[in-house]
């Protein structure tokens, strides 16, 4: 059904993506290292899944969102690998003899947890295929994941899949560019989602009420392409919550401004006393259409006074990198219009 909520897994599900699907298959048949970007909610999970459903490989599906908040342990990443594991009817009999790796009956389980038994884990899945999901997440342990993967890159059969909607940290944990990093050199291909059209999101719509055998005024589906702004995630979220509420499309729209803004506070937590003024920033560039960093500046030091040069482009910078900002031209704006309702209002 479009409008299930969860991440698609079935090809028919699966709305308006053959080319993005089938530039998976191809990366897959050439590929070890394969990239799929996107702002949130624009489909990367459900890309990915779908694919290897399809195409029928075994995998590890690994949301790095899981792991504790804050630093993290290799231990961590075990436990997280563990569990996925336990999901896998194959797991079991790959595994078995690793030493360091009981396995019973029901479950297998890592007593021993340092690189060696991860290694060696990973070394015994040849031929299958290890996704980390929101991978930037892994940039928060004092282990190195990146030289991880620049191992298993040189030295075991496996393909790998990293995703993430905060593009700039992904790249900066990946630093595919960088001669001194460890991934520096390898071929990689990269999947770019990208919004739908006017013309499409009308047609997700239509068909997704078609399904649930709703009919809905053409003017409420004009008004919900203009509001969610070819973002399939709350095209979805719209669908869903139209369907079995019968709320309006203005209720959905703040109840969406309000979850987009919530992810934003949360990420906004790391900097600690330099929260406000990420906040004020943020505000800033909601309030206005696209503005340029000077204009940025004088709006910030008119409410909170003076701000190095230095500080404010650092700010600017992360904002970027996390995906809630977007430069265009010399210019900053918040691409996502549930998000940007969502810092005006409640942020």
């Amino acid at each position: 059904m479009l409008f299930n909520p969860e991440p698609k897994t079935k090809v028919e599900d699966f709305f308006n993506m053959e080319e993005e699907l089938r530039q998976f298959r191809e990366s897959l048949n050439v590929g070890k290292l394969i990239i799929v970007s996107g702002l949130r909610r624009y489909g990367k999970t459900s890309l990915i899944l779908t694919g290897l459903n399809s195409f029928g490989l075994d995998y590890v599906f690994l949301d790095c969102r899981l792991l504790p908040s804050g630093m993290f342990s290799i231990n961590d990443f075990l436990s997280l690998l563990e569990d996925e594991l336990n999901r896998k009817s194959w797991a079991k009999e790959v595994l078995r003899g690793i030493n360091g790796l009981s396995v019973s009956g029901l479950s297998l389980r890592f007593r021993r947890r340092d690189q060696n038994i991860l290694l060696n884990a990973l070394k015994n899945l040849e031929g299958k295929v290890i996704v980390l999901d929101e991978a930037q997440e892994l940039r928060r342990s004092n282990y190195r994941f990146d030289y991880l993967l620049a191992h298993l890159y040189d030295h075991v059969n496996v393909k790998i899949i990293v995703s993430g909607s905060q593009v700039g940290l992904l790249y900066k944990f990946l630093r595919v560019d960088n001669p001194e990093a460890p991934l520096f050199g390898r071929p990689y291909l990269e999947i770019k989602l990208k919004r739908l059209s006017a013309q499409k999101s009308k047609t997700f719509l239509e068909r997704g009420f078609e399904e649930e055998g709703l009919k809905v005024p053409s003017e409420v589906i004009e008004e919900a392409v203009k509001r969610f702004d070819g973002n399939i995630g709350w095209l979805t979220y719209f669908g869903y919550s139209y369907t079995r509420g019968n709320e309006t499309i203005e209720r959905i729209f703040e109840k969406a401004s309000k979850l987009s803004v919530n992810e934003v506070k949360h990420a906004l937590n790391v900097y600690g006393l330099g929260r406000r003024r990420y906040v004020e920033v943020l505000k800033i560039v909601a309030s206005g259409t696209s503005l340029k960093w000077s204009e940025i500046k004088r709006g910030i030091e008119a409410k909170l006074g003076k701000i190095p040069n230095n500080t404010l482009s650092n700010i600017i910078h992360n904002l970027v990198n996390q995906g809630f900002l977007e430069k265009t031209g010399g210019e900053y704006t918040i691409p996502d219009p549930i998000l940007r309702n969502g810092i005006i209002k409640y942020l």
